[in-house]
């Protein structure tokens, strides 16, 4: 009997520490899968991965916390989770990692974790504690990811100097990228461009080529950005598909600076590279845009209203439906502003200069309006705006300006002498279109800067993120 129930315990002893070995097995074979991912460019796809990894390791930790893999496991599981954006779950489980377990390299390996989270959660004081002694570690790989980390905190510290240092002694894939964002950040637009025509014959993720681009253009500007992105095409292995991307975002930033031609020609590149995805078909209707913006009178825009109609009819339009949807609005409300009544028609110009960026036509739309509503108030209004949008015509403008309407509030406003009128003129004008409330306050004089009619139409593209900081990944 006791023999038998030795034995007995013998079995149940080894089918627990199979079942725990598997376990932890399956957890470690989802983190390598995830690290795969990631150096594939494949972010969202390794997140998932480490989630899940992150929930093996959980459950090893919880059903057997004196195993000898448990310090592997709790480690493994706040990396996992750190690692999949869970920062905040993560920090428990990383502090007690830190306190308790024994293992140098597995400390290490929390210590990194720690470091990453304290990077998303701005902290980049926090990173260094974690990093002291990664940065000296006797393992290549982490060294390397440690000074990769101490860069981004030192950038995000402002230490350019530093950030560079570190970026210099790291073997990461993204050290350089992080490296020319420095640079950048510092005012050495010239030397970051060079380093990323260097960054072009490695290996350098899609998703930081994205972000890096972003960061040129708003640095020395879209062409600059526009420039590089054509070296790197032309050195790099790239997907169709990633090309079709970074094309479309390169599209965009020089239709935002005014370069239209060259838009045009980046989004044709895009529908003839990658005809039938996403980015294809946004491109096809961003093209038809450009053309909006290009027209020099009404019937360019019925024009390219036609075309784009063709498109959604035919099912070209895809993804980008919305868009498209957005755009023929914006084409027909134009087309209608000749017989426009009242404000409707100023209304129609501002949504032309600022939607559709067409500043040809909305000088004419401007001109027409002022024209025919002479005695309104704010037919110099529109005046002024005709004359932002056609500065060959500025001073024959602004003499119409001294002699018809001298006593106007947008004429004053606009030699900068003191303005009664204007506030009170602006606010009728915003109450009438519908766009705000009235001010409150009572009228007063004041002299204010030269008016520019700021937009007031509905924008085609989201608000441009603000300029991450250069230590982001």
């Amino acid at each position: 009997m006791r023999l038998r129930a030795a034995a007995l315990g013998l079995a149940v002893g080894g089918a627990v520490s199979c079942a725990y070995y598997n376990g932890m097995w399956s957890a470690d074979h989802l983190a390598k899968e995830a690290r795969r991912l990631e150096a594939s460019g494949r972010d969202v796809d390794a997140r998932s991965y480490w989630s899940r990894a992150a929930v093996k390791a959980e459950s090893m930790v919880v059903g057997h916390p004196n195993s000898r893999w448990a310090e592997d496991a709790l480690v493994l599981q706040g990396e996992a989770l750190a690692r999949s954006g869970a920062c905040a779950r993560a920090q428990g489980t990383l502090a007690l990692a830190l306190r308790s377990v024994r293992d140098g390299a597995l400390r290490e390996r929390a210590a990194l974790a720690a470091a990453e989270c304290a990077l998303e959660q701005n902290d980049p004081v926090g990173a260094d504690r974690e990093l002291a002694t990664v940065v000296q570690s006797r393992d290549g790989r982490r060294r390397s990811r440690g000074t990769w980390l101490a860069g981004r905190a030192a950038a995000a510290r402002g230490d350019y100097v530093s950030a560079i240092d570190w970026s210099r002694r790291s073997e990461e894939p993204a050290a350089g990228a992080l490296r020319a964002r420095v640079l950048l950040a510092a005012g050495r637009a010239g030397e970051a461009i060079v380093l990323v025509d260097t960054l072009a014959r490695g290996a350098v993720r899609e998703g930081e080529w994205m972000s890096l681009l972003e960061d040129v253009s708003r640095a020395a500007g879209a062409d600059a950005a526009s420039g590089a992105l054509d070296r790197l095409l032309a050195r790099g292995r790239m997907p169709a598909g990633a090309r079709g991307r970074l094309l479309l975002a390169d599209a965009d930033r020089l239709f935002a600076a005014g370069r239209t031609a060259a838009a045009a020609a980046r989004y044709a590149r895009v529908v003839q590279l990658v005809s039938d995805s996403v980015e294809g078909q946004r491109a096809r209707v961003r093209r038809i845009r450009v053309l909006a913006a290009q027209a020099d009178s009404l019937p360019d825009l019925t024009s390219a209203r036609r075309q784009l109609e063709r498109l959604t009819e035919n099912g070209g339009a895809g993804a980008a439906a919305d868009e498209a949807q957005a755009l023929q609005s914006l084409l027909t409300r134009a087309s209608g502003s000749v017989e426009a009544p009242g404000l409707v028609a100023f209304r129609v110009a501002e949504l032309v200069r600022d939607s559709l960026s067409a500043p040809r036509v909305a000088a004419q739309l401007f001109l027409a309006f002022a024209a025919g509503r002479p005695s309104s108030i704010f037919a110099p209004k529109a005046l002024v705006a005709a004359a932002a949008l056609l500065p060959e015509e500025r001073d024959s403008l602004l003499a119409v300006l001294d002699s018809s309407h001298a006593g106007s509030p947008y004429t004053l406003a606009l030699r900068g002498d003191p303005s009664p009128g204007f506030v009170a003129a602006e606010d009728s004008l915003a109450q009438a279109l519908g766009l705000e409330p009235p001010a409150a306050a009572a009228l007063r004089v004041r002299r204010v800067a030269p008016p520019v009619p700021g937009p007031r139409g509905p924008g085609l593209d989201p608000p441009p993120a603000g300029p991450p900081a250069p230590g982001s990944p």
